[in-house]
């Protein structure tokens, strides 16, 4: 087969595998679009028409005015809120991660630690806000290490998990191969956990910043959740759902950056069924 055929093949080859990559990524994108589309113009027209009360939930043009006349304002806040809840999100990640990586090197301390950390699992550190803001005052720090705790433990316990997932089969092959502790975690611990590990980071992105807006509603003076309770007390309801709604945008581009994470190490994260097929 000559050069310039091989190349015409190959090009072939490339061309339908991105003209079917194209087409899922429309079918996936597409239908949530329309949907949303719809929503809002039905939205609109029940404001226009009062069927929505303008006091619970104003009319899209509200909201989208407020977003351009106080943006200033909205970029202020959510760039506050953003800091909280990245800073809170990635010390809780690496202590989690690093917690369990020690633990797995010493059985008799996992087994010791890991039936508190399952029971963690049910305090909602979020009431203890009050008494975090009495330790370390109002403003950053104490919403960084509720944002830490509640990232933390599910991090904590997902690696746990993952760390313990590798067949035994692996293990004993490099048993026999005279492999280190470190190198059966780099080269069998590590990859098999990774999905633990995103399935955890994809829950801790939406709970950073669902914990750094309740923590700022107590012990913050700037924030979207401070800027929520402040407009909520004036009436000012434009500017409070143009508040939520950039917090959930936020948790959105978290959660979407995680998930390209996940797909950029797609041959650590891949499942059973991907490999073998």
């Amino acid at each position: 087969m000559s050069d310039s055929t091989l190349n015409m093949a190959l090009r072939s080859r490339l061309d339908s595998r991105t003209a079917e990559t194209a087409t899922k990524a429309t079918q996936s994108i597409v239908p949530p679009a329309l949907f949303l589309i719809a929503l809002v113009v039905l939205w609109a027209i029940g404001s226009a028409y009062g069927v929505v009360p303008n006091y619970l939930l104003p009319s899209p043009a509200a909201i989208a005015n407020e977003f351009l006349n106080n943006s200033a304002v909205l970029l202020k806040h959510a760039a506050a809120t953003t800091l909280e809840a990245l800073s809170g999100f990635a010390i809780g990640s690496i202590a989690g991660l690093v917690a369990a990586t020690a633990l797995s090197f010493s059985p008799v301390l996992r087994e010791a630690f890991y039936p508190y950390a399952l029971i963690s699992r049910a305090i909602p550190f979020i009431v203890f806000t009050p008494l975090v803001v009495v330790l370390l005052g109002r403003g950053l720090p104490p919403i960084i290490a509720i944002v830490s705790f509640s990232v933390y433990f599910p991090t904590f316990l997902n690696m746990m998990r993952g760390l313990s997932a590798a067949d035994a089969d692996y293990h004993e092959m490099l048993h026999t191969l005279s492999a280190t502790p470190l190198q059966r975690l780099r080269l069998v611990d590590f990859p098999v956990s990774m999905p633990y590990l995103f399935a955890a980071l994809k829950v801790s992105a939406s709970g950073a910043f669902i914990s750094a807006l309740v923590t700022e509603w107590i012990g913050a003076n700037v924030g979207l959740g401070y800027l929520v309770v402040v407009s909520g007390q004036y009436f000012k309801l434009p500017m409070m759902w143009a508040s939520i709604f950039t917090s959930a945008f936020l948790t959105l581009a978290l959660l979407g950056a995680v998930t390209f994470a996940e797909k950029l190490l797609g041959r650590f994260t891949a499942t059973a069924s991907e490999i073998g097929t």
